[in-house]
C-alpha cells in the first residue's frame, strides 16, 4: 500500500521531496568543509577591530600630546600676564617713567558710577602718576541725573590737591540736540541728521557725530595749553569709559609693547568671559573677532600674541580704557564719523575706530596698535573681579584656555572670513561711491574696516538702533 502511493508521487512533489532533503543535505555539511570561511570572517573582522583601535589610540595620543601642549601655552601666558603688571611707577620701562599723561572722559547720567569708584580711582590714578606729569580734561553733557553735582565735589577735591584740570558741565541735553532739528536758523541742513525708515519722522540725528564732536571738545585744553605754552605738552592721551580699574591697570596700559606704540587698548568687560567693545576692535587683519570670549581673533598675529599673553597687534580697538600717541593729536587728528550721504545707506562706524584709520591713512602712527591682555577693566565691579580672580589673578582658567583654543580652531575654518553682511556693506560703500561720480562731494572712505551694517540714532534719553 504504501509502496504504491510513493509511485503515485506527482512529478511536483517529487521535486519538493529532492529539494528538502538536498536542504537537509547541506545543513549536514561536515565541520571541516566551512571552517576556513569562518577563519577567514573572523580574521577580517579582527584585522578591521584592530585598525579602529589603532586609530582610536592614535586620535587619543594626538589630543591627550595637543592637551598637554595646550596647558604648556597656559602656563606660560599666565606667566607672561603677571610679568606684564605693574603697580609702581618706579617699575615701569624707562620709556614710560615720567610721561606727561594727558587724562580724558567724557561722562552722561553716570552720577552712580562717580560718586561710587570712578572719582577715587582718579585721585588714586594721579596720586601714583604725579600731579606734576598729569592734565585732567572731564566733560559732561544734559546728564539726566546728579552727575553735575557729582562732578562739581569731584572738581573741589582735585583744587584741593592742586591737580590741573578742566570741568565743563553742559546744560545742552539729548533733548535740546534733537529739537534744534536738521536745520540751523538760516535753513541750512545741519550735519549729522539723515532720513531714516522711521515711519512717519522726518531726518533724525546721528549719535556718532555727536559722540566724535564731544570728544572733540573735551581735547580742546590739550591744545589751549599748547597755546599758552609751546612746551606745555603730552606725550599720551589717556581716555577713560566709565570703568572700574585701578591705578595698576593704567601703568600696565602704559608699559604696553614697552611703551613703543601708537595706541594700547584695555580689554572691557559687562558679562565676563565675554568682552564688550565689539564696535571698535578689529584685528591685525581688519576683521572684527571670531568670537566674544577667549581667544577672541581669527587673525593669526593677533591670536597668537594673545595666547602667549603678550599684547596683541590690531588694527582698532578702544575697549574702555585707551592709551592713545598724543603727537598725531598736535598735528590735527581729530575724531570723526561716516559721511551722511554713507550713513544714510543704513552703515554706521564708531569714531572710536576710526581715529585708528585715519591716524594711519594720515601716517601719524607708525607704532602699532595693541589690546593689552594684562589690562582688563569692567563696567561692573563684579564683571571687574571676575577678570582678575583666581591665584594667579589672570582672567581665563585653564580649561577656559582649551576650549577656547579648540572652538577657535573649528570655528575659523567653518564660519567664513567675509559674512554675508560685511559683502553687503561692501556693496553699499560701492554703490555710495558711483552715486558720487557726478557730485561735488569727495566720496572716499578710508576706514571701510570700521563699517557695520546699522544705524544708530539720538534720543532724549539714550539712543536707538534704526
Amino acid at each position: 500500500m504504501g509502496r504504491s502511493l510513493a509511485y503515485q508521487l506527482s512529478p511536483h512533489a517529487l521535486r519538493h521531496a529532492t529539494s528538502a532533503n538536498g536542504e537537509r543535505e547541506r545543513q549536514h555539511v561536515p565541520l571541516y568543509n566551512s571552517l576556513p570561511a569562518m577563519l577567514l570572517r573572523a580574521y577580517r573582522r579582527t584585522r578591521k577591530r584592530r585598525l579602529i583601535h589603532a586609530l582610536l589610540y592614535l586620535t587619543l595620543a594626538a589630543l591627550t600630546y595637543d592637551l598637554l601642549t595646550i596647558l604648556k601655552h597656559y602656563r606660560t601666558f599666565s606667566r607672561t600676564l603677571l610679568s606684564h603688571t605693574y603697580s609702581d611707577v618706579s617699575d615701569l620701562p624707562s620709556p614710560v617713567q615720567n610721561q606727561k599723561i594727558f587724562i580724558v572722559a567724557q561722562f552722561w547720567t553716570n552720577a552712580a558710577v562717580i560718586h561710587d569708584r570712578w572719582g577715587q580711582a582718579l585721585i588714586d590714578l594721579v596720586g601714583v602718576l604725579g600731579k606734576e606729569n598729569v592734565y585732567v580734561s572731564i566733560y559732561e553733557s544734559g546728564s539726566l541725573d546728579n552727575t553735575k553735582d557729582i562732578l562739581r565735589v569731584l572738581e573741589g577735591v582735585l583744587a584741593e590737591n592742586n591737580i590741573a584740570r578742566t570741568i565743563i558741565l553742559d546744560p545742552t541735553t539729548h533733548a535740546d540736540e534733537v529739537d534744534a532739528g536738521p536745520l540751523d536758523d538760516q535753513g541750512n541742513p545741519r550735519p549729522g541728521w539723515i532720513q531714516t525708515t522711521t515711519v512717519g519722522v522726518g531726518k533724525e540725528m546721528r549719535r556718532i557725530p555727536y559722540l566724535a564732536r564731544l570728544r572733540n571738545k573735551s581735547l580742546e585744553p590739550l591744545f589751549n595749553l599748547k597755546s599758552q605754552s609751546p612746551t606745555q605738552t603730552f606725550d599720551k592721551i589717556l581716555f577713560l569709559n566709565d570703568v572700574v580699574f585701578r591705578p595698576s591697570d593704567v601703568l600696565s596700559l602704559l608699559a604696553t609693547n614697552q611703551g613703543s606704540y601708537s595706541a594700547a587698548c584695555a580689554l572691557d568687560f559687562h558679562y565676563p568671559p565675554a568682552y564688550y567693545d565689539t564696535f571698535a576692535l578689529r584685528d591685525s587683519d581688519g576683521y572684527g573677532t571670531l568670537t566674544t570670549t577667549f581667544p577672541y581673533f581669527r587673525s593669526q598675529v593677533s591670536r597668537e600674541s594673545l595666547l602667549s599673553g603678550h599684547a596683541a597687534k590690531v588694527q582698532s580697538c578702544w575697549n574702555g580704557m585707551i592709551a592713545i600717541d598724543a603727537g598725531p593729536f598736535y598735528e590735527g587728528l581729530q575724531f570723526r564719523a561716516l559721511s551722511d550721504s554713507l550713513a544714510s545707506k543704513h552703515l554706521e562706524a564708531s569714531e572710536c575706530c576710526l581715529i585708528h584709520t585715519d591716524m594711519t591713512a594720515m601716517k601719524l602712527g607708525g607704532n602699532g596698535v595693541y589690546v593689552n591682555p594684562a589690562v582688563r577693566v569692567g563696567y561692573t565691579i563684579r564683571a571687574y573681579n571676575l577678570t582678575h580672580d583666581g591665584p594667579e589673578r589672570t582672567f581665563v582658567s585653564g580649561t577656559q584656555y582649551v576650549k577656547g583654543v579648540w572652538a577657535n580652531r573649528v570655528l575659523r575654518n567653518v564660519v567664513p572670513t567675509v559674512s554675508k553682511i560685511m559683502k553687503e556693506v561692501g556693496r553699499k560703500v560701492e554703490r555710495w561711491k558711483k552715486e558720487g561720480a557726478n557730485s561735488l562731494e569727495k566720496r572716499e572712505e578710508t576706514g571701510e574696516l570700521c563699517i557695520i551694517d546699522e544705524q544708530h540714532i539720538l534720543i532724549w534719553n539714550g539712543w536707538k538702533h534704526v
